[in-house]
């Protein structure tokens, strides 16, 4: 089989393609504000900045990894590679004097798409394998995406990176996303099984130390198309984008509420400003339910996946 690094391709999976579909989407109990006011970030340049966090009073997002000079790193196969950054959370959202969290040992691999405990001491985030394993759904050898778990200790950072068990490096493993409890994973795959391109699935976690049996969510919620970034809110709603059929663009941001126990319920497609014709995706809205970012590549952007902070939800 030939070898070929797969981080770029799985980026959207971490940065898709525009699909523009046109079938109706039928909604189910969910109403969103129409008063919904959304902002580009002045952060926001010709680089990709996506997947934005709160944690406290910091803002976690993910962005290329640059030079000096402000240019992309890119890899030996001229791929870009992307980090995390943390910077000071605005009283109008914007996000200030950003920094790069350092990782140990970095070589090829990305460092992206994160969760964070409530305390902000365990992150769980995306990377990838350094050595190629076998993609089963491409017939061909890549370098698979992996979930690992830090650890942030005062004076010291974050520490303690661990790959999770169950990340068969055959597979991706991909955009993990904690529970309001912080008892259960969420997370995307490609594991046997997978209806689409990629699936949503979860996984208890004890003391972010042991975790349970990795289980697929339900057929309502999967597609056989593409499932990725998901966010659960307080109030147990689950977000997350799919490119699924009956969406207003490429990749539309789609809400399910966990709590529900109608049998009926479907996932439904947030409106406008949130979804548009273009890619939107990594959903997240803060505690108080009316406010919270978004990454999108639409229209007037500034060129890659730009972030955008909304309020009046």
């Amino acid at each position: 089989m030939k070898k070929q690094n797969n981080i770029e391709e799985n980026k959207m999976i971490l940065r898709p393609k525009l699909l523009v579909l046109f079938l109706l989407t039928t909604f189910y109990g969910f109403s969103q504000s129409k008063d919904v006011e959304l902002k580009k970030l002045k952060i926001n340049n010709k680089l990709d900045h996506f997947a934005a966090r709160v944690v406290n009073d910091k803002v976690y997002y993910c962005s290329n990894l640059t030079r000096k000079n402000g240019r992309a790193i890119l890899d030996k196969y001229a791929q870009n590679l992307y980090g995390i950054y943390e910077g000071e959370l605005a009283e109008d959202g914007e996000i200030k004097n950003s920094k790069l969290v350092k990782r140990p040992e970095v070589g090829m691999s990305n460092m992206t798409a994160a969760t964070y405990t409530k305390d902000g001491k365990y992150m769980y985030f995306t990377s990838n394998h350094t050595k190629a394993g076998e993609n089963k759904l491409q017939d061909k050898n890549t370098f698979n995406l992996l979930i690992q778990r830090a650890e942030y200790k005062e004076g010291v950072g974050w520490t303690n990176f661990t790959t999770l068990p169950f990340c068969d490096p055959n597979y991706n493993f991909l955009h993990p996303a904690l529970s309001p409890d912080g008892n259960t994973l969420y997370f995307v795959s490609t594991i046997k099984g997978t209806k689409g391109k990629s699936d949503l699935y979860k996984v208890s976690i004890s003391n972010h130390e042991t975790y349970g049996e990795v289980t697929k969510l339900s057929e309502k919620i999967n597609s056989s198309r593409k499932e990725i970034f998901p966010f659960v809110s307080a109030d147990n709603k689950l977000y997350f984008s799919s490119d699924r059929r009956g969406g207003k663009g490429g990749l539309d941001i789609y809400s399910y509420d966990l709590s529900s126990a109608d049998p009926e319920q479907i996932p439904v497609s947030l409106n406008k400003p949130i979804n548009t014709v273009g890619d939107d995706f990594s959903f997240f809205l803060n505690d108080d339910l009316t406010t919270g970012y978004l990454s999108s590549r639409r229209l007037k952007g500034e060129g890659g996946d730009d972030l955008y902070y909304f309020s009046k939800f």
